[in-house]
C-alpha cells in the first residue's frame, strides 16, 4: 500500500496512537481479509464468526505491519435484497499498548454500521 492510499482511507485517533481503515468495496475487504489471514506472526490466532438471519459478521485480532503492531477487524458480508453478497470492514492498527483504544473503535464503528 502507497502513502495516498493510507492518507485518504485512513483516519487516525487518540493523536495517531490508532489508524482506522473503514472498508466499503469487496475488492478492499477481500484484500485485508487475507492480508491478516496471511501474514499473521500467531497461527493460534482466531476470529470469531457470527451469523444472524441476515448475514455473518467475521471478527479478529493480528499481529500485523511493524514489530510490535496490531491489527483488531470486522468484517461484514450481508446479503442485498436482490441477492448481492455485500461486504464491509473495519481494521484499526495500533501498538498493543493502545489495544483497549482500537477494540473501542473497532466497537464504535461495528454499532454504526
Amino acid at each position: 500500500m502507497d502513502a495516498e492510499y493510507w492518507e485518504k482511507r485512513t483516519a487516525l485517533v487518540r493523536g495517531g496512537a490508532v489508524r482506522v481503515l473503514s472498508l466499503s468495496k469487496p475488492e478492499e475487504v477481500d484484500y485485508w481479509r487475507d492480508q491478516l489471514k496471511w501474514h499473521r506472526r500467531n497461527s493460534r490466532e482466531i476470529e470469531l464468526m457470527t451469523w444472524s438471519t441476515h448475514g455473518t459478521v467475521l471478527r479478529g485480532r493480528a499481529q500485523y505491519g511493524p514489530l510490535g503492531e496490531m491489527a483488531e477487524y470486522v468484517f461484514q458480508f450481508f446479503r442485498s435484497s436482490e441477492g448481492k453478497l455485500v461486504k464491509s470492514g473495519t481494521v484499526a492498527f495500533s501498538k498493543p499498548a493502545d489495544a483497549a483504544w482500537a477494540r473501542q473503535v473497532i466497537d464504535v464503528c461495528n454499532i454504526r454500521n
